[in-house]
């Protein structure tokens, strides 16, 4: 008699039940007992032999069919694996509830999405062109289904919408099914609508956002195969597609693709996984590639495709910051010069500034948490954008107790009343920047982190103030994601425009990589100090969080701490501690990469086992910074 491992919704491992049929149930939904109750789950393999410690096998209640193809249950398998959690838990991300209602004829109103754009409303994207190479090398691949990896540096953010578009009319007429991914539910409408203005029904969205009818709705076209092209954010990975032709990733080194909560999976390295298993290719866009993925280029595991170079940009001037005033002259003259063309000037945070004793040159900071407090001119006080704290402006430094404190670095408040001063006899208006900006004409401000992104170019210029804000954060991607940065909002620059960094060190060996965009000097320089200090991609780094209870013991830390020393064959950096008393955490780090996954596979449930602690697991965390 067969057995078969079910996985439940749940955070579980997989049990195990028996079924009176010899076929391969790899995929199927079932319903099966457990304490007492009926649950729902898939069949994740099938074993001829009873589990040597089980006792008691029960029989499977409900055969409801297959709906998961059985490279998608190995992708499920990976998933658990590699981020060190329950299968039940990595189920839990693949539209499992609105599967069962399908199976078991529960219809929700049948909703479809009303998003729509007037066909004869121009598009951004129509007057776009792409690089006609790399279009056809993309579908050339799929059509000689097998698994390839691209990684295409593009040109910039709309480029790539475009890419995917276009790739998708032609397989779609192919009769192709394609899966394309962005890090935004905005972009995700944005390409959505142009498809189905294109396309109509053959393309649907996913997105955490949709209403329960709509996500409905779009599984059901999936699973009856009528969708042809999926649009959506890295929710759209887990669709239950039972044979994907191509898999497009745009902006693949965006941060908002890590997954916050369990299991924290990276998806662009589980779009490769599912790819892999699917035997499809794999595109992944960004105008700065990340660090890791380009090393993967360089080894070969990649196919690397420079669209960057092929279009023009605009110019990039690093200028030294002064220390007296906020602008240097050259980027005061350009102001005053194209003032009526638009201006964009950035700065990295909020408020005025931060605050600084001159004695003995400490930033102030968060009691709580040591972030640094932001001054807020106008109302006397300094807050913590971490913890919220809010408190009146002191009159003595914490730490030696001097009363020279002055502000230092450049926040919104400052830069405007900067502006105000230069133009106030000029006429011109100083604004904040958002996407309902119908005339780009004057000077406007942004805050780093919070533009919102358009897909044209307004500006005839951008300014970046106080950069060494971005270079000074201690994280080992510092440098990457300060160029990312820039990269990500030069495409609101016109192409005769220009881009100005304002730094203290202007001399920097990191600036004559922005300022010439000599990207392969600037990852081989990456990669070479990554190396130094033993970072990825040379190693993989695993970070687990610790919340200690009430319940447990004084000394239970340093237990877990001798004992991953005895069990883990890695360097155990650790106890460290949060901005909460009650937490901590371990980085774990290891050149044998597959050898550090199995060893936390095969200990976790004795670590999670000690008592009066919580555990989270990050594998290959995207920062260090607590």
């Amino acid at each position: 008699m067969p057995y078969y491992d079910v996985s439940i919704p749940l955070k579980l491992k997989t049990l195990t039940y028996y079924y009176e049929s010899e076929d391969d149930l790899k995929g199927f939904a079932v319903t099966v007992p457990l304490k007492d109750k009926l649950y729902d789950g898939i069949v994740i393999n099938q074993r001829l032999d009873k589990p040597e410690r089980v006792k008691d096998v029960k029989k499977i209640e409900t055969l409801w069919g297959q709906v998961y193809s059985k490279n998608f249950i190995d992708f499920l398998l990976w998933m658990s694996f590699y981020y060190i959690t329950e299968t039940g838990t990595v189920l839990r991300l693949t539209f499992f509830e609105e599967i069962m209602s399908y199976l078991k004829g529960k219809k929700k109103q049948n909703r479809l999405n009303t998003e729509h754009k007037n066909q004869k409303e121009k598009n951004f994207l129509d007057d776009l062109s792409i690089n006609q190479d790399t279009y056809l090398k993309i579908i050339n691949a799929v059509q000689k289904r097998e698994y390839k990896t691209f990684l295409i540096q593009s040109p910039n953010i709309p480029y790539e919408m475009k890419l995917m578009t276009e790739i998708a009319k032609k397989l779609s007429s192919l009769n192709e099914i394609i899966l394309l991914i962005l890090p935004e539910i905005k972009e995700v409408k944005e390409i959505y609508m142009f498809l189905r203005d294109k396309l109509g029904e053959n393309a649907i969205m996913l997105h955490s956002k949709m209403k329960a009818s709509e996500c409905y709705s779009a599984i059901e076209k999936i699973i009856e195969d009528k969708a042809k092209i999926i649009v959506g954010t890295r929710f759209a990975l887990f669709a239950p597609i039972k044979k994907l032709s191509l898999i497009m990733l745009s902006q693949e080194s965006s941060w908002i693709y890590k997954a916050e909560e369990s299991p924290r999976y990276n998806t662009r390295e589980a779009a490769i996984m599912r790819g892999f298993l699917d035997k499809c290719p794999v595109v992944l866009c960004d105008s700065l590639p990340s660090v890791n993925s380009y090393w993967n280029s360089i080894r070969g595991k990649f196919e690397f495709i420079d669209d960057f170079s092929q279009y023009p940009h605009p110019e990039l001037t690093i200028v030294k910051q002064p220390h007296i005033g906020i602008f240097h002259p050259e980027v005061l003259l350009y102001l005053k010069m194209y003032e009526k063309e638009g201006i964009l000037v950035i700065t990295p945070r909020t408020g005025f500034s931060l605050l600084r004793c001159a004695e003995c040159g400490e930033v102030l900071k968060c009691e709580k948490c040591s972030y640094s407090l932001i001054y807020y001119k106008d109302n006397q006080t300094v807050g913590c954008n971490r913890c919220n704290l809010k408190t009146k402006t002191p009159d003595s430094c914490p730490y030696c107790g001097g009363i020279e404190i002055h502000p230092t670095g450049v926040g919104v408040e400052r830069l405007w009343k900067e502006l105000e001063n230069i133009f106030s006899k000029r006429g011109v208006s100083i604004k904040n920047y958002n996407l309902e900006n119908e005339q780009i004409q004057g000077v406007f401000i942004g805050q780093a982190g919070k533009i919102r992104k358009s897909y044209t170019s307004q500006f005839k210029g951008i300014v970046f103030v106080d950069f060494d804000f971005f270079l000074s954060i201690p994280d080992y991607r510092a440098v990457e994601n300060a160029f990312g940065k820039v990269l990500s909002l030069s495409h609101l620059v016109k192409n005769d425009g220009s881009i100005f960094i304002q730094t203290r060190n202007p001399e920097s060996e990191i600036f004559k990589f922005f300022r010439s965009y000599k990207f392969r000097e600037f990852y081989l320089y990456e990669l070479k100090h990554r190396k130094e200090a033993i970072y990825p991609p040379f190693v993989r780094l695993i970070k687990l969080n610790i919340k200690i209870k009430k319940t447990a013991s004084e000394d239970v830390i340093e237990r877990i701490k001798n004992f991953l020393k005895l069990h883990i064959q890695a360097e155990i950096i650790g106890p460290l501690k949060t901005q909460k008393k009650e937490e901590i955490f371990f980085i774990i780090r290891s050149q044998d990469k597959r050898k550090l996954i199995e060893d936390l596979n095969l200990y976790i449930d004795k670590i999670k086992s000690f008592r009066g602690i919580s555990l989270k697991i990050e594998v290959d965390p995207v920062t260090l910074k607590v």
